[in-house]
């Protein structure tokens, strides 16, 4: 029906096909359904009745119809299948439901849309339930353009919760897994993508008329013969068989290469399918068969896969049979070490993830402990059996006896920064530390013990600290001796604790959770106690830049805390299934370790996070904007100073631009070529900003401006407000302006100049042309709240509308149309909206704190939210090369995000495998059909 029909943007082409089976078996069940199905009527009535749901259908149906009837009948002869479609199969008049149901009673098959759309729609929803009370459910065919169906073999049934395409009604019906189609987008020249509508109306016209694909398609090659013989005669007769020879060959030749495609399509379908199930129990694998649909098919679809993929922080499973109490990684990162309750220590490969030698295999009770030495050549374990073991790291041989033997178990063990000591921790009630040295393997001085419980040392073993109920103590390690008094924090008993890297800074974690800093020279807390939102700490690490700190909890959760703003690092990294006991960084900080009770270590990739590097604490912004080189950040503050900031040095540029600017709500915009600031509230004036002086006289001298744009060019300045939009013309000498008369809350001129967009206070965006200033359309009124912001993509053909109603709106320039649905996920508000430079990218900020990056082309959020802002985002800005991200926030900080893989996903998926994605890996994870091409380019 005409009902509310949305677009989607993901399509797909494949054979029938029962999602796991070979396609010999979906013919043999077609035959089957067909033969019981008896002759078909097609004299009187419909062949087919089409149900659907969504504008993006109802565009191609038409053609769709006209193909069906057409297929393989001769011009001038009727169709052997009508097709019913509601609004032309319809007449005008009353009693709408009444002509559809009649329609439904003269058609044989009801055909289903699936989509998003269609499981949603009420229409759709009735005239199944009409079909399956008056029609059988085997004369129901699935036609999915959009979303997906998977069959629930073990239930018989569907899974509806992957099932995104699936109408409700149609749960349960089926006794055995039904077939379907899908539908793909063919390259359509410069129009883009179009629908394979050929391939849906051969396939549904094979089943209705109860023959094969191949049979319907031969059945038109015999009425061309016959005219051919009949207009020839039997002079062109060897000419006529030679043409059929030629006719059949192409034929042949172009049925293999559809098939070849169909086959491909399916492939490519099914690893997009696995490597979703895939991201959490093995991620390598769900990058790779992600990547290599995209290898096979690069299509918007298999590039939001591989964007999914590449924002998954989980990046590899390292699975055991026993729990696993202990990771670390050799100081080159290439390899991981863990060991368990078995007594064996494991190595990894970190880029391939599986293990590189034989295991290590000597302790007779569990692993507590993995250390590398500082060269990476040797390796030392501690157990419960009351041992610490050397290993040659390469030979994987255990180097001489072992040490600490009977003294009983051993917690900890660690190697000097020398590499010539080795430091154990014995698991008794103080925990007492014992240094060797590692030539004559004998103990250094004597035993460290004392009050409370030994936590950690500092990596240049120089001091030491012991946990007293909620008090540190730390200790000189070089004279045994306690220095000072203990040191109190905040927070209750302290269960865990670790030092910086640099070893002036450790961090201290109580019962209950919560994290205190420490300064070591100073013996002072630095910032505040950080509650935890989960109690019970088994384990704490800095990250090698002691900019991050990680946590294992005993709910199984792995948190990142941001020290330099003391708040949590994004949400938790959520994969293992109970206690996580121990946590490890790679040397350059990107990956983290933990492992678990669950019998596993997982991997994260510390870089999906993706902020980068410190915040730039501005202090009170009332205003700010990027300059287009993204070098520079404009920021008005509370007093109406206007200063700029070094974003790369992440420092304040010395000398004021301005003084006097609206304090409470000023507007700022950079020109194109960033030599000139505009400034408005009160009035508007323009800036030099290497100069730091004014540019001519004020355009207004008083008047609100709430939001200013320049032309692509610099020569033209749109300010508006609530009283007028003013077009200036900087060229001329003085300036000159044109009042459009428009309220307007946010301009902007699209890139190449032609057009402006302005803000309604009906929630509306008016367009302007700028050759004559004169109105050329407008939006409807889809938006519930305010817009607050508006984009243009960066070929000037789309706007994007960011509202306060929490959702984000396409909107085609020419037609003034929505395109498609709205994108949600933002909650309290949208308050800002840019494009990336490429087009494919929109990013978003919002009253929840967060900026969220958006797949255009598959309408879905990239990742999880970037996390960082303690308050309201107020804009956003992509750098030139689309790598980098600033946004700034009511927090009084401007932050970067690393946004590398949404620029180039497959690159960046290909950087991080580090040439793990190997030919061997296609052939184990690629089903057989499609030729083996190079995961990643040399």
């Amino acid at each position: 029906m005409g009902r509310s029909r949305l677009p989607a943007d993901r399509l797909m082409r494949a054979r029938w096909w029962p999602r796991g089976r070979g396609p010999g078996t979906a013919s043999a069940r077609l035959r089957s359904l067909v033969a019981r199905r008896g002759p078909v009527r097609t004299e009187l009535g419909y062949g087919v009745f089409l149900s659907y749901s969504g504008g993006r259908d109802r565009r191609w149906l038409p053609r769709l119809r006209q193909v069906i009837e057409k297929q393989s009948r001769p011009w001038y002869k009727p169709p052997r299948i009508r097709v019913f479609l509601d609004w032309t199969g319809v007449s005008i008049g009353p009693e709408l439901w009444g002509k559809i149901e009649a329609g439904l009673a003269r058609s044989d098959w009801l055909v289903v849309l699936a989509s998003p759309e269609a499981r949603s729609s009420a229409w759709v929803d009735r005239e199944i339930e009409w079909w399956l009370e008056h029609r059988s459910v085997e004369t129901v065919l699935l036609v999915v353009t959009a979303g997906q169906l998977l069959w629930d073999e073990p239930r018989g049934d569907w899974d509806l919760e992957l099932s995104t395409a699936l109408p409700p009604r149609l749960a349960g019906r089926f006794e055995q897994q039904p077939v379907w189609k899908s539908v793909d987008l063919l390259p359509d020249g410069d129009k883009g993508f179009s629908p394979d509508v050929d391939g849906v109306a051969l396939g549904v016209a094979s089943v209705v008329r109860g023959l094969s694909e191949d049979e319907l398609r031969s059945e038109g090659l015999r009425d061309t013969r016959r005219n051919l013989r009949t207009a020839r005669v039997v002079a062109a007769v060897f000419g006529c068989l030679l043409l059929i020879a030629s006719a059949l060959s192409v034929v042949a030749v172009l049925s293999r290469a559809e098939a070849t495609r169909q086959r491909d399509q399916a492939i490519v379908q099914q690893l997009i399918t696995q490597s979703t199930l895939l991201a959490e129990r093995d991620p390598f694998a769900a990058r790779l068969k992600a990547l290599a649909a995209w290898r096979i098919s690069p299509t918007p679809e298999t590039r939001f896969a591989v964007l999914d993929a590449s924002a998954n922080p989980a990046s590899g499973v390292l699975s055991h049979s026993v729990p696993v109490d202990a990771v670390a990684f050799s100081p080159d990162g290439r390899t991981v070490a863990s060991g368990g309750g078995d007594g064996v220590v494991r190595l990894w490969r970190t880029g391939t993830q599986r293990t590189a030698g034989r295991p290590l295999i000597g302790h007779h009770q569990s692993i507590t402990s993995i250390a590398f030495a500082p060269d990476g050549r040797t390796l030392a374990s501690s157990g419960f059996d009351g041992t610490v073991r050397l290993w040659d790291a390469a030979d994987r041989k255990q180097l001489g006896a072992p040490f600490n033997a009977g003294l009983g178990a051993v917690r900890s063990v660690t190697f000097g920064r020398d590499g010539r000591t080795l430091v154990t921790v014995d698991e008794d009630i103080s925990g007492t530390v014992r240094v060797w040295d590692l030539e004559t393997r004998l103990q250094v001085g004597r035993p460290l013990g004392g009050p409370g419980q030994f936590l950690a040392m500092a990596s240049d073993g120089s001091v030491g600290a012991r946990a007293i109920q909620d008090r540190v103590q730390l200790w000189d390690m070089a004279s045994r001796r306690p220095i000072g008094r203990a040191l109190k924090g905040r927070g209750g008993i302290i269960t865990s604790l670790s030092f910086s890297p640099d070893g002036k800074t450790f961090a201290a974690v109580d019962f209950d959770g919560g994290l205190q800093l420490w300064d070591v020279a100073g013996r002072t807390p630095i910032g505040d106690h950080v509650a935890s939102p989960s109690t019970r700490v088994r384990a704490i690490t800095f990250s090698p830049d002691s900019a991050m700190l990680a946590a294992a909890y005993e709910d199984g959760g792995v948190r990142l805390w941001d020290l330099r703003r003391g708040g949590q690092a994004g949400g938790p990294l959520i994969g293992h299934t109970t206690t996580a006991r121990a946590v490890a960084f790679s040397p350059d900080g990107s990956v983290l370790a933990s492992s678990s009770e669950d019998t596993t270590v997982r991997l994260w990739d510390i870089r999906t996070l993706r902020q980068g590097g410190a915040p730039i604490v501005t202090g009170e912004q009332r205003a700010a904007a990027l300059s287009p080189d993204g070098r520079a950040l404009a920021v008005a503050d509370s007093e109406g100073t206007v200063r700029l900031w070094d974003v790369a040095a992440r420092r304040r540029i010395d000398g004021v631009l301005a003084r006097d600017a609206d304090k409470l709500s000023p507007t700022l915009a950079f020109r194109p070529d960033g030599a000139v600031l505009a400034i408005g509230s009160p009035g508007l004036r323009l800036r030099d900003v290497a100069a730091r002086g004014p540019v001519g006289e004020p355009l207004l001298r008083a008047g609100e401006v709430r939001a200013l744009t320049f032309g692509p060019d610099g020569r033209t300045l749109v300010s508006g407000g609530p009283e007028s939009v003013h077009v200036w013309d900087l060229a001329a000498r003085p300036p000159t302006d044109t009042a459009l008369g428009a309220w307007s809350a946010d301009v902007k001129m699209s890139p190449d100049g032609r057009i402006l967009a302005t803000v309604t206070e009906d929630s509306t965006v008016v367009f302007w042309d700028m050759v004559t200033h004169r109105r050329i359309g407008e939006t409807t009124i889809d938006h519930t709240a305010q817009i607050a912001a508006v984009a243009w993509s960066p070929d000037s053909t789309t706007v994007a509308t960011a509202s306060r109603d929490d959702t984000v709106r396409l909107w085609d320039a020419a037609t003034q149309q929505r395109i498609g649905t709205a994108l949600r996920g933002h909650r309290g508000g949208v308050t800002s909206v840019v494009y990336s430079p490429d087009g494919k990218t929109l990013a978003t900020g919002g009253n929840d704190h967060t900026v969220r990056l958006w797949d255009i082309a598959a309408r879905r959020q990239i990742g999880d939210p970037l996390e960082g802002h303690g308050a309201g985002v107020t804009g956003a800005a992509f750098e030139p090369g689309g790598k980098t991200l600033t946004s700034w926030a009511k927090d009084g900080t401007a932050r970067l995000w690393n946004v590398e893989a949404t620029a180039d996903p497959v690159r960046s998926l290909c950087a991080w495998a580090g040439g793990a994605f190997t030919a061997d890996r296609w052939l184990e994870n690629v089903p057989s059909g499609p030729a083996p091409r190079p995961l990643c380019a040399k």
